[in-house]
């Protein structure tokens, strides 16, 4: 597959409601013609960007979404897109965090939220996925991450190891912590030297946990294997545009050999030291989990 010299990408950012899938595809529609018209081939769109976050999970409500994701996919098809952004997918008695690559109108490609944000309660409404999504696009190898995923870097490592160059990262991050998801974003991009495009929503919406407010500041980000932030977003609806050049992503990694030097053998041995420890934590985590829901 030929990859063009040069594209450009975008992030659709805006206030996703929560349940107001009709709001919420209208302004997904708003972004993605304003997206078009600077010339974006690759947008990017928030996480749950059809519903956000939910407590319940009717037949309506997910009907609903599929039909979004529908549309989305006709938007794809119609303007020639490849467009990621993460929605609910129900299977058999389970409602994961998805998000799918859709390229020209065609799903090529899914990624089940793998890290849920316990301290927003997400693992008492969504089950956890269990692999990654690489996927060879018209635009280049692509990878999914899915906001909470970005402070995990073993899984970039893994997208890096796989060959990816660009990576896609849907979000819902607060404006408490803003500073992280900047720091977050450029660090995944620099260790990894790949592209790096973060789509965060803008809005305030009630904690799952305490129904406290949490203020969302769009600050939607395009960032190059370098670590140069080439486009960022403002706290308003809208489309975050810039040019992404793939032959970036061979000149880094050929000016720093960073994969030809790693130490997989000491990273084995290491991870082998502790990983008795880590599954007794993560044991630990589910049983308090498996707690909270039998409190609920």
């Amino acid at each position: 597959m030929s990859v063009p010299e040069e594209f450009f990408a975008a992030c659709v950012q805006f206030d996703v409601r929560p349940g107001d899938v009709d709001a919420n595809r209208a302004a997904m529609r708003a972004g993605i013609d304003e997206a078009v018209a600077a010339g974006a081939r690759l947008i990017v769109l928030p996480e749950l960007w059809s519903t956000s976050f939910l407590e319940d999970f009717g037949a309506s409500v997910l009907e609903r979404a599929a039909a979004a994701e529908q549309e989305l996919a006709e938007l794809s098809e119609r303007h020639s897109l490849l467009v990621v952004g993460s929605s609910l997918e129900a299977d058999a008695d389970q409602v994961f965090n998805t998000a799918r690559v859709v390229q020209r109108g065609k799903c090529i490609g899914s990624y089940r939220k793998m890290h849920l944000f316990s301290p927003n309660m997400e693992h008492r409404h969504h089950a956890r996925g269990e692999t990654p999504c690489v996927v060879d696009t018209e635009f280049g190898r692509l990878g999914v991450l899915i906001c909470y995923d970005l402070r995990f870097p073993e899984l970039a490592r893994f997208y890096f190891n796989a060959s990816v160059e660009i990576l896609v990262v849907p979000g819902q991050w607060p404006e408490a912590r803003a500073q992280h998801w900047r720091t977050l974003l450029r660090a995944r991009a620099i260790e990894n030297e790949f592209y790096v495009i973060g789509c965060n929503r803008t809005g305030q919406e009630a904690s799952l946990r305490n129904g406290d407010t949490m203020s969302f500041p769009g600050d939607s980000r395009i960032v190059d294997p370098t670590g140069e932030v080439l486009a960022t977003g403002s706290g308003d609806s809208g489309a975050v545009v810039a040019s992404i050049e793939p032959r970036k992503v061979r000149t880094m990694r050929r000016i720093l050999p960073v994969e030809a030097d790693q130490r997989p053998d000491v990273y084995q041995r290491l991870f082998a030291s502790c990983y008795s420890q880590m599954m007794a934590r993560t044991r630990e985590q589910r049983g308090a989990e498996e707690s909270e829901r039998g409190e609920a």
